[in-house]
């Protein structure tokens, strides 16, 4: 059987990555203030209970002057395999809604409101990290690892990966304020 080493290949897609990332948001100052029509843009970090521990997810939207919602999207770092084998060695993973997201309530919500700079930013970012393959792992790459990434594109102070959701986001909650 013969082996590849992807190292080589993986440091040259992350830096492509980050090289689009900072393009990305160094646009953010043409996004313009938010609209004259009222709109207004949240973003909630949610922790919900799962078979093993927990999930940590974002769910991210744009609600009109009316106060009604008009755009939700949800996103999440999802292992694709049994999450067991994601103990002992990364496994398939990607960034999409889970259907527990919606159907088990949430232990914990910490809502933001965004700006609609800030708010494209989070969507540019999701849209990115969909678009790349994901690996999923426990200790090295799990949920938490995917809402640092959207905390630290909002500039918010984030606790550390290794927490269980529900004190992941209470953590985020008290670093931030209210």
């Amino acid at each position: 059987m013969r082996t590849r080493n992807t190292a080589p290949a993986r440091l040259v897609a992350a830096t492509i990555a980050g090289a689009l990332l900072a393009a990305c948001f160094a646009a953010d100052g043409r996004a313009g203030p938010q609209s004259g029509s009222g709109e207004r843009y949240f973003i909630d970090f949610r922790a919900r209970p799962s078979a093993y521990i927990g999930h940590t997810y974002v769910v991210y939207g744009r609600v009109n002057a009316d106060g009604r919602v008009t755009a939700l999207h949800y996103a999440g770092l999802v292992p694709e395999e049994s999450a067991w084998k994601g103990f002992f060695a990364p496994i398939r993973g990607s960034i999409r809604k889970y259907k527990d997201d919606t159907r088990r309530l949430p232990t914990i919500i910490y809502r933001r409101s965004l700006t609609r700079a800030e708010f494209r930013r989070v969507g540019r970012l999701v849209r990115l990290m969909k678009s790349m393959q994901r690996e999923w792992h426990v200790v090295f790459f799990n949920c938490n690892d995917f809402a640092i990434q959207v905390a630290e594109v909002l500039g918010l102070r984030r606790p550390p990966s290794l927490l269980p959701p529900s004190m992941w986001v209470a953590g985020l909650r008290a670093l931030n304020g209210p």
